[in-house]
């Protein structure tokens, strides 16, 4: 998946529990912008799916927001990185859910943006649902 379809679909399910926002927020971002800034800025990953993507990624920063920011928002942190992780699935892409403890094969190529017309309209459509939650939020005064 891609980035505002990544939030929005986060950020619903977080509505669906009455989650911290902030957190729901992160969680929905954080995977990729570890590993695409280590794979395709840095490039000292061969991927830009890579540790972040895992399920061991998830929990270690799953406890650590637990732990620095309390359980509720560690629960929205976490319910969303793993949201994450199956709309990356869902999109067609590959997720390492083992790594460290499985090797995976990696493309050499480190900018595979894959723009089609679905990933377009996927990315309209959570464009549209992240304003639709933003006005329903300004309305409820930030709450």
């Amino acid at each position: 998946m891609y980035p505002s379809a990544h939030l929005a679909t986060s950020l619903l399910l977080n509505e669906v529990y009455r989650g911290d926002r902030a957190s729901a927020a992160a969680g929905a971002i954080v995977p990729d912008l570890i590993d695409k800034t280590l794979a395709w800025l840095l490039g000292v990953t061969p991927s830009g799916r890579h540790a972040a993507h895992s399920l061991a990624g998830a929990g270690v920063l799953t406890m650590a927001t637990a732990w620095l920011a309390g359980p509720e928002r560690g629960a929205s942190f976490g319910a969303s990185y793993l949201c994450h992780l199956v709309g990356d699935l869902w999109e067609g892409g590959h997720v390492p859910w083992l790594m460290p403890f499985r090797k995976y094969k990696h493309s050499e190529r480190r900018w595979d943006l894959g723009i089609t017309w679905r990933a377009v309209l996927l990315e309209f459509a959570g464009m549209v649902l992240l304003a639709r939650l933003t006005a329903r939020w300004v309305t409820e005064g930030g709450r």
